[in-house]
């Protein structure tokens, strides 16, 4: 079974269980979203799932561990037991979380300021710009650059 089958299916499931019409589950999204996203015809958003969930009444995570189960074939208690040990195993299952990404320098950016401390380095040591070239096998251009900044 595909994951936007098992989507609908579950969508349709609890909005009938509910006895509620798109019209009904449809705040934050549109009754045009549910009835795509029950045709199978579009994908569902966090932000679209979380806003059905809420329709619904569910927690967003009771509706995707419904889907997935409906997906595995599986009962929602098997899949939510996976997830449990997952998180064990992880050692996240009682850990805070952050609640955004780290900003971390492009890997890029990493590198040159590795280059630039080598170049300042070497330079402190007495080398001239080409011995370094030949130390580091960084381009001419770039021992350069690193050369002049202060």
């Amino acid at each position: 079974m595909s994951l936007r089958k098992a989507y609908a299916a579950v969508l349709q499931l609890l909005r009938e269980q509910q006895q509620l019409s798109q019209y009904d589950v449809a705040s934050g999204v549109t009754q045009s979203q549910v009835s795509r996203l029950e045709g199978r015809q579009s994908n569902p958003t966090l932000e679209t799932n979380r806003a059905l969930a809420k329709s619904l009444n569910v927690h967003p995570l009771t509706f995707l561990a419904l889907v997935h189960a409906s997906d595995e074939q599986k009962t929602p208690r098997d899949i939510l037991n996976l997830v449990l040990e997952e998180l064990k195993v992880m050692d996240l299952l009682d850990a805070p979380l952050p609640q955004a990404p780290a900003k971390k320098a492009h890997p890029r950016t990493r590198s040159a300021e590795e280059n630039l401390k080598k170049v300042r380095g070497l330079k402190s040591e007495g080398k001239t710009q080409a011995e370094v070239i030949k130390l580091l096998g960084i381009p001419r251009s770039s021992v350069s650059r690193y050369w002049r900044k202060e």
